[in-house]
This record gives structure tokens, C-alpha cells and sequence, in this order.
């Protein structure tokens, strides 16, 4: 009888009632549902999507009207574009940059970067007589500024005019959050007899405006989710429990950024299953990748519904199938690498370790592999080699071979060497990759902020001998570490393999492109055709193991490796 009634008390203690809700708000007094408005992109013609930054330089006195609404980032939008384009629309992302000051006096230098954004642009800002401050400041804003970039000094405040080839234009912002619970006081002091209200709320914002019109038009959403708490109500099993708990990883807002884009897309879309960001390494809040050891940071430049991240301490591989492969390295400098910096110069060291780490590595599994464009930028980051990687591989279905194309970029910042890697499409002109590699490396430097440190490069072992030849016996806690550099080896052998891609401090690693090679990458027609999942890097990046007592066994000298998922396959 006492148990029973002690299982009848579990079962009416902390019930939840939670659930997910999305309105549309197209005027200021009511609300309804996204799929009762009409679509928003479905507009022929040209689709312009607006973003506005306002001049580091520019008087704070001076605002406009809608800076204290929070833009959505530049990523986002391009995933837009990106499905866009699978339905053969023309999409634009314009860039306004407003609040320049008049007597700013290199408003010529900022114009020129519209019409070329090669390493050149670099070139010219370094060979430039100018102070440091200013110097820094070009160095910026070409790394920002393309084609589709519109400059605006203090006297140009109406920023709404007419752009060249854009029938449709829309601006999208992040507007509010709410959040707030009620009766939690009560809640306690009834001992949950009055039951409790959790809520979150966010808004986003879309202005729409067709060419040659001079009103816009601005809707609304609204996405959030209840939960109810009672200690006293009848149990629900969890049957009406779709909201869960977020983590500082995968939060509600980006839960909710998720959905404000896939209602973009298609206004009958119901929520996507909530996905728990577990990062092995690194992590992952909000839009941006924060790196396990420091050395960076970066906007992650694929749709994160559909992506593929796998990291190590000091290098992430993003990846999606429309988007391709993405990746950053920080590779510490051992004493040897160091001292060739000080002797034969930057160029000719970071042309040669690349040769004996990467390029000898690749051609040992494609030999009809090489580099096909090369060029180093002395003035861009003291000193920048960039170049193009045609790796050529069989075919499996005839005996013709596959040419792909990546970019690399690499240059030196105090004790690390920092290497940037994109794909490039296979279609791509032999022409014109030079420009086409150029540009895209360069956009991705734009999204990396690079934070180097100073680290004593180790000098080089010398191998102590006894007078009749044998080794000097190293002492207990000498064995003791050779013992767990022993397991650091097997570490790296397994993530090479297809693990976390943890690497060699002073190695290029190399899993995350092999990766991509031997997957056949397949571009979908539709968004449908995504499906999550399909190119599987590391599935432990977003389902880390549960720990149960009848499944998970822990191995004598293992626990303190817990959070390493090459562990976990042990």
C-alpha cells in the first residue's frame, strides 16, 4: 500500500504542460496564423536583400531611424539567397554603409574596392603613405566591401532610394525578446498548488518594398513557447511536453531564427526538431563558433539546419551541401619551423612547410593532384600565401577523372600559422579561378576574427647516451608522461581516421578534406532534398552518447578524457 502510494505521488509532482506557438503580425492589433498570410519571397524579378552599417568614424549624435533594431546577420541571409537560387530566382545582398565623414580623405581608396576584391586592393593600401589607424581602418573595409556595396557620407541620410537591377527589396530584423514567468512566488509558497507560467517570446521583422514604390511594407513574427508547472495536476507522460530545456549551445533564439527562415521559405513549415548543439570541442552560441583554444572565432558560413561541424582544439570544418566545405586551422610552430621564419623569410617558409604538409600528403592518394594558382600578399597580415589545389581523383563510373578545386590561405601571426580553406565549385573555369579563389577566401577572412599568442617554441630533443651507447633511464614521471603521450598518439590516429579531428599541434590536418573527397557531393534542387545527417563527419557533434549504467562502461585511465569523443569509441 505504501508504495502504491508512493508511485501515485511521483506521478501528480511536477507536471509540465509546455507548447510551441508562431503568429504573424501583419498590422499592430492582431495576430494570426503564418500560414494564413500571403508568401513573402515569392515576388518575381530581382530580390534585393538589404543590410546597414553605419561607419566605425561617423558621430555618435548621428542615428538613423532604425539602428536600434538588431540586423540579422549576413549568413542568414545568404542561406536565403542560397535556396533562392535552387528556384532559379536572382537574389542581390546589398551592403549600405552610411555615416562616412565628409572630410574623410580616403573616400576614393573605399569606392575602388567595389569593382575588384582581389589581394590587389591589399597591395595598394600597404604601398600607401598613410598613418596606422587609417591603414587598419582600409585594411577593414576591404576585406567587407564588393560590388554590391553602396557608400554614404553624413549628407546622404535617405538611404531608401532606387538600387540598379532590384525589383523587390527586404530588410529583416531582430526586434524584442520577451520573457517572464508568473506566479513563481505563489508557486512556492502553495508548494506548487498554483501553478507556474514560463514564457519566451521573440520578434522578428521583415520590410518589404517593391521598386519604384515608396511605401513599405512591414509584417511581424512572433515565435515562443508556454510551459506550465504544477506539482498538483494529473501527470501528462510528457505527451505535451514539445518545448525542452535549452542549453547555453543551442538556445530558444536560435531555435527561433531557425523557424523565422524556414517560414521565409515556406509559410506552412511546422517546427523542425530541436536540435542539441553537444560541441566536443569549441563552442556554438548563437551564430558564431568560439574556438576551444582561443586562437578564433568565426560566423559559421553554412546553414547550421543542414551542417556538418566537426573541430579539434585548434581547427573546425563546417560543411553543407550547398555550401561546401569550410575550414580554419591554428597550427603552433615547433622550434624548427620558428627558426626558418627568422632565417630564409615568410614566403619561402610558408611555401615550403604547405608543400611538406599538405601538398606531398594529397598527392600520395591523388598523384594528378597540384597547384594551379599561387600568389603571396606581403602587405595583407605581414605576409599572406594564397593559392588554388586541383585535386584530380577517379571516377568511379568511367575511367575519366574529376577535377575539385579548393582555395587555401595561409600567414603567420606570432606562434601560430593560420590557414584558411574553401571549396570552390567543380565547374568552375580554369580562367577563372585566379579572381573566382581570390574573392572567395577573401570573404571568408571577413568572417574570422584571429587571436593569436606568444608560445616558447620547444627546443629540439637531444638524445642523451651512456658511455657504452645505451639510453639514459629517464625517471618516473618522465615514463609516466611518454605513457600518456602514447594514448595523445592514438588519440590523433583515430581522429584522422574519421574522429573529432583533434590533428597535431604542429601538423596540417587534413580528415576534414579527405572527408569531402570520398563523399560524392550531391547538390539537391530543393530544399526538401536536405536532408540532415547525409554527409556524416562526426555524428558525436550532435549526438553525444547518453550515459546509462547498462551501455556506457568506463575504462581503467580513461575518465579524465571524458569529453573526447575518440574515447567514446573505445
Amino acid at each position: 500500500m505504501m508504495k502504491s502510494a508512493f508511485i501515485f505521488l511521483i506521478f501528480l509532482c511536477n507536471c509540465q504542460v509546455s507548447w510551441y506557438h508562431t503568429r504573424i503580425i501583419p498590422n499592430q492589433t492582431s495576430e494570426r496564423q503564418i500560414s494564413e498570410h500571403q508568401p513573402i519571397l515569392e515576388e518575381t524579378g530581382t530580390a534585393c536583400f538589404i543590410s546597414k552599417y553605419k561607419f566605425e568614424e561617423s558621430d555618435p549624435s548621428y542615428e538613423y531611424d532604425e539602428t536600434n533594431q538588431h540586423q540579422i546577420d549576413s549568413q542568414f541571409i545568404e542561406n536565403i539567397r542560397t535556396n533562392l537560387k535552387l528556384k532559379n530566382r536572382n537574389t542581390k545582398h546589398i551592403k549600405q554603409i552610411y555615416g562616412i565623414p565628409n572630410s574623410w580623405p580616403y573616400l576614393k581608396e573605399l569606392e575602388s574596392f567595389r569593382t575588384n576584391k582581389t589581394f590587389e586592393r591589399f597591395k595598394q593600401i600597404g604601398n600607401a603613405n598613410l598613418n596606422p589607424n587609417d591603414k587598419n581602418k582600409l585594411f577593414k573595409y576591404a576585406e567587407i566591401i564588393d560590388a554590391d556595396t553602396l557608400l554614404y557620407t553624413k549628407e546622404q541620410t535617405n538611404l531608401n532610394h532606387e538600387i540598379e537591377n532590384c525589383d523587390t527589396y527586404y530588410q529583416l530584423s531582430y526586434i524584442k525578446k520577451e520573457r517572464d514567468d508568473y506566479n513563481s512566488l505563489l508557486f512556492l509558497i502553495t508548494l506548487g498548488v498554483i501553478p507556474t507560467i514560463h514564457y519566451e517570446n521573440h520578434y522578428f521583422i521583415i520590410s518589404k518594398r517593391k521598386s519604384l514604390e515608396s511605401v513599405s511594407q512591414s509584417i511581424k513574427y512572433k515565435f515562443g513557447f508556454r510551459k506550465v508547472i504544477s506539482w498538483l495536476l494529473l501527470p501528462t507522460f510528457n505527451v505535451f511536453d514539445e518545448v525542452e530545456s535549452y542549453n547555453k549551445d543551442y538556445r530558444f533564439l536560435d531555435h527561433s531564427k531557425d523557424q523565422f527562415l524556414n517560414s521565409l521559405e515556406n509559410k506552412y513549415s511546422q517546427p523542425l526538431p530541436i536540435k542539441r548543439l553537444n560541441p566536443v570541442y569549441g563552442d556554438v552560441i548563437g551564430e558564431t563558433y568560439l574556438s576551444d583554444s582561443f586562437l578564433f572565432t568565426t560566423l559559421i558560413p553554412v546553414d547550421k539546419r543542414f551542417a556538418i561541424i566537426r573541430d579539434g582544439k585548434r581547427n573546425v570544418s563546417f560543411f553543407d551541401p550547398i555550401h561546401g566545405l569550410f575550414k580554419i586551422q591554428a597550427i603552433n610552430v615547433n622550434y624548427k619551423v620558428n627558426s626558418d621564419f627568422n632565417s630564409d623569410g615568410i614566403e619561402k617558409t610558408l611555401k615550403t612547410y604547405i608543400t611538406t604538409n599538405l601538398i606531398d600528403k594529397i598527392k600520395k592518394n591523388y598523384p594528378k593532384s597540384g597547384i594551379v594558382y599561387e600568389l603571396y600578399s606581403p602587405e595583407y597580415r605581414d605576409g599572406t600565401y594564397t593559392f588554388v589545389l586541383e585535386i584530380v581523383k577517379p571516377d568511379k563510373n568511367n575511367e575519366l577523372f574529376q577535377k575539385e578545386y579548393y582555395v587555401f590561405s595561409c600567414f603567420k601571426s606570432q606562434s601560430q600559422i593560420f590557414i584558411l580553406t574553401r571549396s570552390l565549385p567543380n565547374n568552375s573555369n580554369p580562367e577563372d579561378l585566379p579572381k573566382l579563389a581570390e574573392t572567395k577566401i577573401i570573404d571568408f577572412y571577413s568572417k574570422v576574427n584571429f587571436q593569436s599568442r606568444y608560445i616558447e617554441p620547444k627546443a629540439p630533443e637531444v638524445d642523451l647516451t651512456i658511455n657504452d651507447g645505451t639510453p639514459k633511464p629517464k625517471n618516473k614521471d618522465d615514463i609516466d608522461g611518454d605513457e600518456e603521450d602514447d594514448d595523445d598518439n592514438e588519440d590523433e590516429e583515430e581522429e584522422l581516421a574519421g574522429g573529432g579531428g583533434g590533428g597535431a599541434s604542429t601538423e596540417i590536418d587534413l580528415s576534414g578534406l579527405f572527408s569531402a573527397l570520398k563523399e560524392r557531393t550531391y547538390i539537391p534542387r530543393g530544399k526538401m532534398d536536405i536532408k540532415p545527417g547525409r554527409f556524416k563527419f562526426n555524428n558525436a557533434r550532435f549526438n553525444a552518447p547518453k550515459v546509462t549504467r547498462s551501455k556506457f562502461h568506463f575504462k581503467p585511465g580513461r575518465s579524465k578524457n571524458f569529453s573526447r569523443p575518440a574515447k567514446w569509441r573505445r
